[in-house]
């Protein structure tokens, strides 16, 4: 019975680890089924890719980045802003580096990099590349390679070059880094990034087993097309004299910062585009401060003060409100609800024609014109110069001013928009804005581009565009007749240029507390707009000065830039005299 019980007992202890082997079988079974499910069904494309990876070749081609010129003009020889230049990177093997405090003080002497630098760098003995500096010269690349340091290497790289350094960086931007890639960022690198990266071109290759190329397996491959070459409008010679009157005049009257701009009114081209503190945008990672990136000429918004009353007497005069003989009584100050404005003179000067007003800059002059204006009508008009947006000029950053204290519809903020204080512009659209009286009351489009190039050698050329008739030709040659009578009878006689008559008008601007509201009591904005030669304009120019301690009025400081800027544009364009010497 023992026996037998110790049988049945053997047969029972068999079957049941029979059934736990069945059950292991079927759990890896259906274990194998789900995986075979997940990368057959459900990462499917994943899988496929990777198989790919293990057979393929696949390499991306790089587009040359287009370049960037100016030319001037009596030569079409172009100059250039940005190029593509061929240096070296210095790089280190650190695990095949064997005396590494040798080397760091061998590299150190060259590259003009601190040896301890260099060592932390060349030590890390798990790292199998490691960059030691960019941008490395040919004489510098040659010295390291003439010392035949083992684990040392070189390599080739095209960097962006800026050969006129500081000058119109602030136009032109600079190629920076987000995150892997290279992008253009700020003015035309920025603007025009897409068309100056060009298309990135492939080569898909087929390898066998071995990771050899199979010379008939290739699947598919497409050419690079490099970048957009791009000529600007920006004449190298005015951009140069823009940019040293603008510091001279810095330095001189001990303003903070400042803008110029030279335009022709007639097709929006810009001549000049200078801003002054720049940068050099081959060492655009120095600056602390971002801000300096930024085209202040065609982001920075301002009050622009007293240049805004020629829009104002146009717009009455258009409107058959006033005509430049016009009269009223200035008595020194207006009155409007509760406020009391002055002339910035504080004098009283009895009965005023409106060339008067604009000859001695009466705040109380265009008070009168724009109470005679209904509010609709002005701000309408206002809107029509461009006062509040964007002029479409091709470099990134740009801001529009601001009208919206007129939406309130109240006295006192249109007696103060009448001479430029309670809304805001940019110095480009307000050069743009009084160019539209050199151009028989015609807004163009501002552009700084001239040309496309392609790749293919075919090009587009940039024409002028109108926006629209802002005012008829009457009226905006009546307001540049009173210009001119500004800088020939008005505060604005020191802009005159001897032999040849130009119109302008000078701003002196207070500039808003933001942070308790008001004013501030000593500091100003200086901005002169003028062109000439007349009667046939060839070029407009706009001169602001941010806090000038040297001086107290505009008529001093940028009225004298304006006169000697103008000097020598006519000597450049070989204009000659249009009145008697």
């Amino acid at each position: 019975m023992k026996k037998l019980h110790s049988n049945l007992y053997d047969k029972n202890d068999f079957i049941f680890r029979i059934y736990i082997l069945i059950g292991i079988i079927l759990i890896l079974f259906f274990l194998i089924l789900l995986r075979l499910f997940q990368i057959q069904i459900l990462k499917n494309d994943f899988y496929k890719a990777l198989a790919q990876g293990q057979h393929e070749f696949f390499t991306k081609t790089l587009p040359k980045r287009g370049e960037i010129f100016i030319k001037d003009l009596y030569s079409d020889r172009l100059y250039p802003l940005a190029v593509n230049k061929e240096m070296s990177f210095i790089y280190a093997v650190p695990k095949n580096i064997e005396n590494k405090n040798n080397v760091a003080r061998k590299l150190s002497k060259i590259l003009d990099l601190e040896e301890e630098d260099i060592f932390n760098i060349i030590n890390k003995k798990d790292d199998p590349y490691e960059v030691i500096k960019n941008k490395v010269s040919d004489d510098v690349a040659e010295k390291i390679r003439n010392e035949k340091i083992f684990g040392i290497e070189i390599s080739p790289e095209i960097v962006r070059y800026y050969p006129g350094e500081n000058l119109a960086s602030n136009v032109v931007g600079f190629l920076g880094h987000k995150g892997t890639e290279r992008v253009g960022q700020y003015g035309i690198e920025g603007y025009y990034d897409d068309k100056l990266k060009g298309t990135m071109g492939f080569l898909e290759i087929e390898k066998d087993a071995k990771g050899n190329w199979i010379s008939f397996g290739l699947k598919s491959s497409q050419a690079p097309k490099d970048g957009d070459d791009i000529i600007l409008t920006i004449d190298q010679t005015i951009q140069y004299l823009a940019e040293k009157k603008l510091k001279d005049a810095i330095d001189k009257y001990g303003a903070i910062k400042g803008d110029l701009i030279i335009m022709n009114p007639k097709t929006g081209a810009i001549l000049a585009l200078a801003q002054y503190p720049n940068y050099n945008p081959n060492e655009y990672y120095i600056e602390e401060d971002m801000g300096i990136y930024l085209n202040s000429s065609i982001h920075g918004v301002y009050e622009p003060g007293s240049v805004q009353k020629p829009i104002t007497l146009a717009i009455g005069i258009d409107l058959g409100k006033i005509g430049p003989n016009t009269t009223y009584e200035d008595e020194g100050f207006s009155k409007i609800d509760i406020w009391t404005i002055r002339n910035s003179d504080g004098k009283a000067n009895g009965k005023q024609t409106m060339t008067q007003v604009l000859e001695k800059s009466l705040n109380t002059g265009t008070i009168f014109v724009a109470s005679q204006i209904n509010k609709d009508d002005y701000y309408k008009y206002l809107k029509n110069f461009g006062i509040d947006e964007l002029t479409g000029v091709e470099i990134s950053g740009e801001a529009k001013g601001d009208l919206s204290n007129l939406r309130k519809r109240s006295d006192i903020n249109y007696a103060t928009a009448s001479y430029g204080q309670g809304i805001s512009i940019t110095p480009l659209a307000m050069l743009n804005a009084v160019s539209v009286f050199a151009n028989d009351g015609k807004l163009m489009k501002p552009h700084i581009v001239s040309e496309f190039i392609h790749a293919d050698g075919s090009s587009d050329m940039i024409e002028p565009e109108v926006i629209r008739q802002v005012v008829t030709s009457k009226t905006a040659n009546l307001i540049a007749a009173m210009m001119v009578s500004v800088i020939k009878n008005g505060h604005a006689q020191q802009a005159k240029v001897k032999g040849y008559s130009f119109a302008g008008k000078t701003g002196t601007a207070q500039i808003p507390n933001k942070e308790e509201g008001g004013y501030e009591e000593e500091k100003t904005i200086h901005t002169f707009v003028g062109f000439g030669p007349m009667p046939d304009p060839k070029f407009s120019i706009l001169i602001k000065l941010d806090e000038p301690t040297n001086a107290s009025f505009s008529a001093d400081t940028t009225a004298p830039i304006f006169k000697d800027l103008s000097q020598e544009l006519i000597n450049y364009y070989n204009i000659p005299p249009t009145e008697d010497l």
